[in-house]
């Protein structure tokens, strides 16, 4: 290293500085650096020299390389640190914009170094630049860095005292951005967390507040403004904001940090009152945080001063009023003090020049609902006033408030809160009593539970017993009361006058005596004591002795007395009034008494009701009304011992139900039983409201109260079996009305309800399906009927139900002989001109004679009674307009059924019908069903008129299904399928459970050829409608039966149930119809179930033939002849083989000569040849089966049939003739699997092992057939398995695999698998899991698979689900053998 070269290069260095040539001076110090990398000022004049050719980062690599070679090289040295690095780092950070922290961290480096070069002028200079700099450059936290430079915790801050910003204000700048920055933060955290899923606003606000200020250096910052500010002013905002700083802390910490805070901002609070400085949280803390019994223990110049400071507060004007007021615990401030308090005004704007007056003031609504003691100061200024509902709700608002407030400050103010409590209890004693006494005295015991001697919770507890009517309890609160405080006389009076309410008359009249000798004031509040203590005099004496109620010097004066200390004193008027009127009789007097009473306080119950009384007496209901909607409205009501305060809701809910207001009634009658729950009238009236609004769960429960509440009331009785009735509990009403009639036995009502009732049930049974109960309902009916008419046989429903229930008979025709038809026609002869019953008889033929023929069937009969029933209502219903074209209208209904059902359909009385119906419509045409009615009748004779009415009808009510359905009938007989299809999808859309409107899209859908969807929807008609519909059950049947003959597979004993169930029903409906009869029995044929099916085809024939012998139509000889072929398929599942024959040759006979019984002549070969055959009479057999090979033009399932015979017949010859018709037909119909197993039968016997391959790859090709049914494929599998086992064949159990493989879910394969592995466990198991899982279960497949598992549960079960399978049996016996 050479000096001398070292020295001329930082001087030529120099020099290109100097002369502003920054490249040259580079190049310079680059050599000099050369010369000794270690120079620290070739280092510094590089930097310098870099940094003016805007090379920054290369400038400041340079700097820092010559403040380390410095430092270095001042270790080792010892020597000052120079500044000539650090000043240039600050250069270039100020022309730098990058980095403001490190231009922080370099000024203060550089003033610390000027400090220890002692240049005050220099270190101040470098000082003062860092606050503009970064408040321009940087952001918030660098200007809160730079700011702190300046606080005494700088290292620089001892040396430029004076010459640098007094701390207290450096400290209100950063705390001002402090402040700023935290402000800004809450609000954009809040605004990012308030939109994730779930998030609650209070939740979130609290969070982000706590994340905050838990890191927050506001406290500390505020406390050293506290402490090095001299200004007073700036202190005490210092304080201020100190204190809300860490009361907002202390909301939102957790409750384990909270008791540190608040003992903190309690002394902050308490520091700035004792300073009386105007910080409102601070005064609302000291005053709200103390925790009194009694506002009395308040600091009153506390109170004076915070209205002083803060006069438009809501709790100052409140604080002002009250401590204006009688109610107030404080003495009026001293008179050199001030005279008279100031009172504050609301506002400073100058819009209330006059002060408000104090109950105003303490009126206002409170605006903080934070100051628990605005809400005491107020609940006990209007529990004063006897505002029980205000003080109910504000008290309320203020336990809301404390618990608001204990959980945010977790300050427990319990003498507060027990003191608001007090005071709502007392409340609610008065407030709507007896509601909430519950509520009261809950609040009074938990107040004892804390405090046993709080004395306004004994007299609470006091009162509450005494409004129970419990005056011992009442005493016993009172006394322990007047223990604490005996000079208390109003806790005197409350003894004494529990005294006379429990009889003790003499003690309780000495105390109140006593109590009354007390009171001097002349005050309002004591002037109202004495004249409750007078009144009560009087009452004590007036209850205690009746003969001196009459002595103007006993009950009387005191009464007048009362009235003249207390002038609005309510009750004395009213026992005043009551002495009127019952002892002087003068009812002037005390009406006008009581309407005194009433207006001072309409709680007045006993007043009230007395005038109520008197006004419905003079039928004023208007004034009855409006004086018990007063007395609802009381705040506070008092009646007279022992009697309820019901009585006003219940007289309103009268009101509202006579005029049909039953939303209005029934509220009235709720609140009147909650205040009266035993109130019979009242739960009675509820009833009634409820059952008229359709709310007849409510009224049962209701009405079953009322029962038990007064079993003896018939009334009661009688509204519950309405109820039962409008619910469908028929029987049970049925019973009500009857023990109703034990009361009452003649009422005419209850009859008529209970026959009404009986019908109605009848009705249901019908719809239910259940017809032998419908007929009892129906004779019982009408045995109440036989009641009604020796009581009044003039009345229109008598007769009207005597119809219905004749009618009921036509619904069930196998019943109807059930009827009492002598009943019946006694009834009707019933104090009548039997003339009268020939009304319209030259139509219908149905007049006075019918009630003595005896030669017509029942049918008939059940009808003409029906007829004769309500033409005597046409004359019972003569003054009654509409009930007039109802009877009208029942006729006619009555005429069109007579000609509907009859077997003959006699025309006379379909005319008649009409005839009715216009007559009907005359009377009434506003009614759809009237106009509906014609239409139907009208039908096929008059479509024009019938299309008119029953447009009309939907002109009335276009909403009506059944009329849509009538009109899409009538233009179906038109054959307009369009337009009936339309009118069908109107009644649909207008009531989806119409059943009719379906059937009829479905004969829609069968005519057009849609018998699928015909099918479908005959089914959902059918699941959609009641039992009482014929055509319904008719229409499900057919089709179903049709949906059965097309099927490819014997149909499952499931799918039958439901027509076979239909036409039960529909038997006992139209009796022995041969249509219904006879598919009934081709459906037992099915379910194997021939007995039924032999019985029922037999009526057939006998019905059938005796139509025939009488009219002799070809119609009747086929339906016979078909009747008899379809008995001798029946005789032959019965196995009677010889009926079976006759009856198939009978059917043969009848059938030769007519051409549409080919399938009947057909059916009638083939069970003569299975009879012969099964009869061992083989030629006979063949001879037929060949008949019916020629008839079926050689079907194949005939051909097998043949084969078969001539096989069993035995010889060589036959057996070849049975081959070769196998041959033939698989030649002809090679898909006809039938031909073909029974071939590989016939070759398993023969032994034939060409036909047995033939056969078996046939069947092989036919198992991976689709289509195939679950029964042929099950045929198969068996067949091709007994021919592996015949031929002793090891391939069986492969057999059966592949069966499974190709249909794994068929339950009968794995049991054939089961069955050939010798009970594998796995196999067995797997075939019950498959057999328990499948789509359609199978009774006897899963009875197979439960039975094959070899476990004795297994079997039980195998045998319950299918005990006709003796394999169930057999396992069980084997399982029993074993145990034994």
């Amino acid at each position: 290293m050479s000096t001398k070269a070292l020295r001329a290069a930082l001087k030529a260095a120099r020099s290109h500085l100097d002369a502003q040539e920054w490249v040259k001076a580079e190049a310079e110090s680059r050599k000099a650096l050369e010369e000794d990398p270690k120079s620290y000022i070739g280092k510094v004049i590089l930097g310098i020299s870099l940094f003016r050719q805007q090379l920054y980062q290369e400038s400041e690599t340079a700097y820092r390389e010559a403040i380390a070679t410095e430092e270095a090289e001042r270790e080792m040295t010892g020597n000052p640190e120079s500044f000539h690095a650090w000043k240039g780092l600050v250069d270039l950070y100020e022309k730098f914009d990058g980095n403001v922290d490190s231009y922080i961290s370099a000024a203060v480096r550089l003033a610390t170094i000027y400090q220890a070069m002692d240049d005050r002028t220099k270190c101040q200079t470098a000082v003062d630049n860092i606050a503009p700099f970064v408040k321009e450059k940087g952001a918030a936290a660098q200007q809160k860095r730079a700011l702190r430079v300046l606080l005494p915790e700088s290292p620089i801050f001892s040396y430029l005292e004076g010459r640098v910003p007094h701390p207290s204000h450096t400290l209100g700048k950063l705390i001002h951005l402090v402040e700023e920055e935290e402000k800004e933060k809450i609000n954009k955290e809040i605004a990012n967390r308030r939109s994730r899923l779930g998030a609650v606003l209070g939740q979130v606000t609290l969070e982000v507040k706590r994340e905050v200020y838990g890191g927050s250096p506001l406290e500390e910052l505020y406390q050293e403004l506290i402490n090095w500010s001299d200004d007073e002013e700036v202190r005490r905002e210092a304080d201020t904001k100190l204190l809300q700083h860490c009361y907002e802390k202390l909301l939102t910490f957790p409750k384990e940090k909270k008791p540190t805070l608040r003992n903190k901002v309690w002394r902050l609070a308490d520091g700035l009152v004792i300073l009386k400085y105007p910080c409102e949280l601070a005064w609302n803390i000291v005053i709200e945080w103390k925790d009194c019994d009694n506002i009395g223990e308040h600091d009153v110049n506390i109170l004076r001063e915070y209205i002083r400071f803060f006069p438009t507060s809501t709790l100052a004007i409140i604080l002002s009023a009250y401590l204006g007021s009688e109610i107030s615990p404080f003495p009026p401030p001293d008179a050199d003090k001030g005279g008279k308090e100031e009172m504050p005004k609301i506002a400073d704007s100058g819009d209330c020049e006059e002060p408000l007056p104090s109950d105003e003031r303490i009126s206002i609504m409170i605006a903080s609902p934070r100051s628990a003691l605005a809400f005491r100061i107020v609940g006990e200024y209007y529990t004063m006033l006897e505002e029980y509902e205000s003080v109910v709700k504000i008290t309320r608002w203020g336990i809301k408030s404390m618990a608001i407030d204990y959980s945010y400050t977790g300050l427990a103010l319990q003498k507060n809160s027990d003191s608001m409590k007090v005071i709502l209890a007392r409340a609610l004693i008065h407030y709507q009593s007896p509601k909430h006494h519950d509520e009261a005295k809950a609040l009074f015991e938990d107040v004892l539970q804390r405090n046993s001697k709080y004395g306004s919770a004994l007299v609470g507890l006091g009162l509450i017993f005494e409004e129970q009517q419990d005056y011992v309890g009442a005493a016993n609160f009172l006394g322990q009361a007047l223990t604490l405080d005996p000079d208390d006389s109003r806790i005197m009076s409350e003894a004494a006058w529990c005294d006379v309410l429990r009889g003790n008359f003499s003690e309780g009249l000495s105390r109140l005596k006593g109590c009354l000798s007390r009171i001097t004031g002349v005050d309002a509040r004591s002037r109202d004591f004495k004249a409750q203590v007078q009144w009560r005099i009087g009452q004590a004496l007036w209850i205690s002795d009746e003969a001196c109620r009459a002595d103007r010097s006993g009950p009387y004066h005191y009464f007048r007395s009362a009235i003249e200390s207390n002038q609005s004193f309510a009750p004395a008027y009213t026992s005043l009034g009551i002495y009127y009127q019952d002892i002087e009789g003068n009812s002037g007097r005390a009406d006008r008494c009581f309407q005194k009473a009433f207006e001072i306080s309409a709680g007045e119950l006993e007043a009230a009701e007395r005038l109520a009384r008197n006004f419905a007496e003079s039928g004023e209901w208007e004034l009855v009304e409006i004086v018990a909607r007063r007395a609802v409205e009381a705040d506070k009501k008092r009646t007279v011992p022992g009697k309820g305060v019901g009585w006003p809701q219940s007289a309103i809910g009268v009101v509202e139900l006579n005029a049909q207001n039953f939303s209005l009634a029934i509220p009235a009658f709720r609140a009147a039983l909650s205040t009266s729950p035993d109130d019979f009238h009242s739960l009675v009236g509820l009833g009634e409201a409820y059952t008229s609004a359709g709310r007849y769960v409510s009224a049962l429960k209701v009405f079953l109260r009322a029962e038990a509440l007064d079993p003896t009331n018939w009334f009661a009785k009688y509204m519950l079996a309405n109820v039962r009735r409008e619910i469908g509990e028929y029987e049970e009403a049925s019973i009500g009305y009857r023990a109703v009639l034990e009361l009452r036995p003649k009422e005419l009502g209850v009859l008529v309800a209970l026959s009404e009732t009986q019908l109605a049930s009848a009705w249901n049974y019908i719809e239910t399906g259940s017809f032998g109960r419908a007929a009892d309902s129906a004779a019982e009916c009408l045995e109440v009927a036989r009641k009604i008419v020796e009581e009044r046989p003039d009345a229109f429903n008598l007769w009207r139900t005597l119809g219905d229930c004749c009618l009921v008979f036509t619904w069930i025709q196998s019943l109807v002989n059930r009827m009492p038809r002598a009943l019946v026609a006694r009834i009707l002869k019933t104090e009548i001109d039997l003339t009268e019953f020939d009304i319209l008889s030259e139509v219908d033929g149905v007049g006075s004679q019918a009630l003595g023929d005896a030669e017509v069937d029942d049918l008939t009969l059940c009808l003409n009674m029906a007829i004769l029933g309500y033409k005597r209502a046409i004359y019972a219903s003569a003054e009654d307009r509409h009930a007039h074209a109802v009877a009208w209208f029942n006729l006619g209904c009555a005429e069109y059924r007579s000609y509907v059902i009859l077997p003959d359909r006699p025309m006379r009385h379909r005319m008649a019908a009409i005839r009715c119906f216009k007559r009907t419509i005359k009377l009434e045409p506003g009614n759809h069903e009237f106009w509906n009615a014609l239409g139907v009748a009208t039908g096929e004779l008059n479509p024009k008129v019938a299309q008119h009415a029953l447009v009309r009808a939907l002109y009335i009510n276009e909403k009506n299904a059944r009329v849509w359905a009538n009109l899409a009938t009538l233009y179906l007989l038109q054959d307009d399928i369009q337009l009936a299809n339309e009118a069908f999808s109107r009644a649909q859309s207008a009531d989806p459970e119409y059943p009719l409107a379906w059937v009829g899209q479905g004969i829609i859908a069968s005519m057009t050829g849609n018998e699928e969807d015909a099918q479908d929807l005959f089914e959902h008609a059918f699941e959609i409608a009641d039992s009482s519909s014929p055509l319904v059950k008719r229409q499900f049947s057919t089709a179903a039966f049709d949906k059965v003959i097309q099927m490819q597979h014997e149909s499952g004993l499931v799918s039958l149930v439901g027509p076979i169930f239909a036409l039960q029903k529909l038997r006992q409906e139209v009796s022995d119809e041969p249509i219904a009869l006879r598919l009934a029995a081709l459906f037992s044929e099915r379910v194997k179930d021939f007995v039924s099916a032999s019985e029922k085809l037999e009526v057939v024939c006998e019905k059938v033939e005796q139509k025939y012998e009488t009219a002799e139509e070809e119609e009747d000889l086929i339906c016979y002849a078909q009747a008899k072929a379809d008995l001798a398929r029946v005789k032959l599942g019965q196995q009677d083989y010889k009926a079976a024959v006759e009856d198939a040759i009978l059917a043969l006979d009848l059938s030769g000569e007519v051409s549409r019984l080919e399938e009947c002549r057909l059916s009638a070969h083939l069970t003569a040849g299975l009879g012969y055959y099964y009869s061992g009479n083989m030629d006979e057999s063949l001879e037929m089966f060949k008949a019916a090979l020629n008839e079926s033009s050689e079907n194949p399932d005939v051909v097998c049939l043949l084969s078969q015979v001539l096989w069993a017949k035995g010889g060589n010859e036959e057996r070849d003739v049975a081959r070769e018709q196998l041959f033939t037909c698989i030649e002809k119909n090679p898909d006809h699997l039938q031909s073909i197993m029974l071939l590989g039968a016939i070759g398993i016997l023969d032994n034939n092992e060409d036909v047995l391959e033939a056969v078996m790859d046939d069947l092989q090709a036919v198992r991976g057939r689709e289509g195939l049914t679950k029964a042929s494929r099950q045929q198969v599998d068996n067949l091709l398995t007994k021919m592996a086992q015949l031929q002793e064949r090891d391939d069986a159990i492969a057999v059966a695999t592949t069966s499974i493989f190709i249909q794994p879910s068929l339950s009968s394969a794995w049991n054939n698998l089961a069955e050939l592995s010798g009970g594998n466990d796995h196999i067995t198991a797997m075939a019950l899991k498959v057999a328990q899982e499948g789509k359609v279960l199978d009774a006897e497949e899963l009875s197979f698979a439960y039975a094959q598992q070899g476990i004795m549960s297994c079997n039980q079960r195998a045998i319950v689900i299918a005990p006709w399978k003796a394999e169930g049996w057999i396992s069980l016996a084997e399982d029993v053998r074993g145990i034994v």
